[in-house]
């Protein structure tokens, strides 16, 4: 979950041109999902900065919104004044998760790591822009985007499966990222002692890695996570706020 631009420190392979099915199908996936606001402390080196993340319902039926706005505290300020946020607009149910856009706006003023990704699942098409680069890729049922994939994971272990992976759209390319499970671990953070479930996410042939610490006692929410380089720890984020909500229609910002 939540993988944020570098400059802050930041929760695929397409085989086939097919006619483009309407949504990706899980097993049993109820029609609504639960909401929620966290609040994570990002450390980075010497840094430090607070992510918050927000799922809510958008102003149209079954579409969601999830966000992470990022800004930096203490001296870090000094350095990037500007606040980090991504959003996605998603739709989810009975048939499962069909993302809409997705945006990253890394808050600085050169575009250099900002992205956007606009779904026609009509034409078959994801529109993605990453920095100047503008490509159009061919999705299939089951690709997510990134912070979509940060949902749909959470929901697998709350509909009691074990994460596998998923086929994503991230900046330009279609990309894979798998999951592996380490085992159970209780752990402490500033919102309190959670029993979880830890899991390694990887894109295969990459020197980069996410642990995830997914708590069952709060509807498997991350209170954990932790990024690595080569198999050391670059970013950790740790849960100081964990509040779940209600998922009503609610005025939300668009992508």
């Amino acid at each position: 979950m939540l993988k944020l631009s570098k400059h802050i420190a930041g929760l695929c392979l397409v085989t086939a041109l097919a006619a483009i099915p309407a949504h990706t199908t899980y097993a049993a996936a109820p029609a609504t999902l639960s909401g929620f606001h966290t609040v994570y402390e990002l450390r980075y080196s010497a840094l430090r900065a607070d992510a918050t993340v927000d799922l809510k319902r958008s102003d149209m039926p079954n579409e969601y919104l999830y966000s992470i706005t990022t800004k930096t505290r203490g001296l870090a300020r000094l350095l990037r004044p500007g606040a980090a946020s991504e959003i996605a607009r998603f739709k989810y149910d009975e048939n499962g998760f069909q993302p809409l856009s997705y945006n990253l706006d890394d808050g600085v003023a050169k575009a250099e790591n900002d992205s956007d990704i606009q779904f026609d699942w009509q034409t078959g098409i994801a529109t993605a822009t990453h920095e100047i680069d503008t490509v159009e890729l061919p999705i299939t049922a089951g690709m997510l985007d990134r912070l979509t994939a940060d949902i749909a994971a959470i929901q697998q272990l709350r509909n009691g499966e074990t994460l596998t992976g998923f086929d994503l759209v991230d900046r330009n390319e279609i990309r894979r990222y798998e999951y592996t499970l380490q085992g159970e671990e209780t752990i402490k953070v500033p919102a309190g002692t959670f029993r979880t479930l830890k899991y390694l996410r990887n894109r295969p042939g990459s020197s980069r890695a996410t642990l995830i610490w997914f708590a069952p006692d709060i509807d498997y929410l991350p209170v954990k996570i932790t990024q690595l380089k080569r198999g050391k720890s670059v970013i950790e984020m740790l849960a100081t706020l964990l509040e779940p909500t209600s998922t009503a229609q609610a005025e939300a910002p668009s992508p």
